[in-house]
This record gives structure tokens, C-alpha cells and sequence, in this order.
């Protein structure tokens, strides 16, 4: 925590670290939702996010994306004095499309006093434009807004577990009553003070996934194929096959993707950017599999 007070200029009581994001996700809806209460979330988002209010019985509210966008507009509607949590993923996964920080500004202000806004920065440090949210701000100006990233995507430490959310310290301490003792080992740790120091690896991630994209989304416009632009580090396209069915083939060429159909998207494969060879190969396998 001392290294991420460093690192983001914010004191180290307006931190909470977690075994992934996904924990401090599941100890935000431990600690704020009672049986009933309102949570308002996008169709698609990241999945836990739905999961986790559903496991606390609450009242889910799911506003359809519009454009492949978070409809701001449904949103600030959706939003009364009996919505507890506003969850929103930015950028959106699967879709990777990104709110700006006009956008994101114009939801701030129409929270209602008592509702807790929950901004998951999971794909944060892959984003290269300049109008994305600084969310820190909100949280320094003493919002109800707690911003959650992770060391698993641009990092590379999925596998250790570990993420962290920033908040001011009146959410902090709520979050740490309800959170297990012990839940980040002492190896999650020191390789998440060693990625924070590692600027060249995240410049060279980033650099190899901006090649990627632009590689990707030449091959599906040869190909027909309708892709959502990204501000990840995957890219979301449409097929005219089940998901499922072009996943399994993907699979038995040892290529993994992520078909989309438990967010009701069945025909949406969502691609993770790997290496130039990677892409080429995963290129190859697509066309024989749908031509």
C-alpha cells in the first residue's frame, strides 16, 4: 500500500488491496447491499458485477448498452434515493469501449447522496487517449466513489491475485470490517511492487496491443467480420456462427478465445491481443473455420 500511495500520490488510508479486483468487488456488495436494494449496472459489463448483487438479493437494474456504449443517459434515469451501487466498468468488458471524462463527469453529478459509485479501471493502463476519467480526482474531492484496479492485465500477475480499490477512508474502513484476514500473500505483493517500478514492460504491452488492433481489425474488414474499435486488450467481433461452436473448433487449433453467449451476445467472440505470431495464427484458424 505504501507503493501504491507512492505511485498514485494519494495517502495510503484511501487504499484497499484484494486477492484480484473480483474481492473487493464481492466486499463492496458484502458491505453496502441489503436484501432489496437498489443496483444499477449496463447489459453487457463485466459479469461479477451482476453476480455479486445477486448473491446479496439485491434489486438489479440492467441498462442495455447502447452503440456498444454505457447509455449515460439510462444510467443518470435509472439512478433515485434507493440505489445503493452504480457499477461501472470503463473500459467496458467485453465490449472495450470507454467512457469519457465529460461522460463519466455528467453520472458523478447526478449520484444521489446515498449512492456508492463503483468504477472498475481493470484495462486502466492500456488506454491512450486523452480524454479518459481521472477517477483519483473524484475520490480526493471526497465522492462516494470507490475506483478499483488490478496487476492482472497489463501486469501479467493474474495468476498471484492481486488488485487494489481507492476510495476515501470512510469506504475504506467499511471494506476492511467484512474482508478476511490475510487475503494478499506476501509474493503477490513484492511482484506488484516490482511491476509498478517495470514502466518498460507496461510500455512494450501497450505498444504490442495498439499494433495488434490495428493488425486485427485490417484482417476483419478483409473478412467481412463486424468488430467493436477497443480501448483494451481484446477486441470483441460479431460472427454469423454460436460463439460456442467457433470457440470449440479455435480450440482444437490451441487457440482459446472467449465466446460471449453467457452475456446473451451468442454469436460475439471476444479476442485477446497476443504477438504478431499469435494473431497471424489465430487469423489463419478463423478463416478456415468460417470459410
Amino acid at each position: 500500500k505504501n507503493k501504491l500511495s507512492e505511485h498514485l500520490n494519494i495517502p495510503v488510508d484511501y487504499i484497499i488491496t484484494g486477492n484480484g479486483s473480483v474481492e473487493l468487488i464481492h466486499l463492496v456488495a458484502k458491505a453496502c447491499i441489503n436484501p432489496g436494494e437498489k443496483v444499477v449496472l449496463s447489459k453487457p459489463t463485466f459479469i461479477m458485477g451482476k453476480i455479486e448483487s445477486q448473491i446479496f438479493e439485491a434489486e438489479l437494474v440492467e441498462l442495455p448498452v447502447k452503440n456498444n456504449r454505457h447509455d449515460i443517459d439510462a444510467i443518470i434515469d435509472a439512478l433515485d434515493d434507493k440505489t445503493k451501487l452504480l457499477y461501472i466498468d470503463n473500459p467496458n468488458n467485453p465490449l472495450g469501449s470507454m467512457l469519457t471524462a465529460e461522460e463519466l463527469d455528467r453520472v458523478v453529478k447526478s449520484l444521489p447522496e446515498n449512492t456508492l459509485l463503483v468504477v472498475d479501471e481493470a484495462y486502466r493502463e492500456y488506454i491512450t487517449r486523452e480524454d479518459f476519467p481521472d477517477t483519483i480526482d473524484y475520490v480526493r474531492k471526497g465522492l462516494n466513489v470507490i475506483v478499483l484496479r488490478t496487476f492482472s492485465k497489463i501486469y501479467g500477475l493474474a495468476g498471484l491475485r492481486i488488485g487494489y480499490g481507492i476510495a476515501r477512508p470512510e469506504i475504506i474502513n467499511i471494506l476492511l470490517r467484512v474482508r478476511l484476514p490475510f487475503n494478499v500473500n506476501s509474493i503477490a505483493q513484492k511482484a506488484a511492487i516490482a511491476a509498478l517500478d517495470d514502466t518498460e514492460h507496461v510500455e512494450r504491452s501497450r505498444k504490442l496491443v495498439e499494433e495488434g488492433k490495428r493488425f486485427l481489425y485490417k484482417e476483419f474488414e478483409k473478412m467481412g467480420i463486424y468488430y467493436i474499435p477497443s480501448e483494451a486488450n481484446f477486441v470483441t467481433i460479431k460472427l454469423e456462427m454460436d460463439a460456442k461452436e467457433i470457440n470449440s473448433k479455435l480450440m482444437k487449433k490451441g487457440i482459446i478465445a472467449r465466446p460471449l453467449n453467457p452475456y446473451g451476445l451468442k454469436n460475439y467472440l471476444r479476442i485477446t491481443i497476443g504477438t504478431l505470431e499469435e494473431n497471424v495464427k489465430f487469423i489463419d484458424a478463423l478463416k478456415e473455420i468460417i470459410t
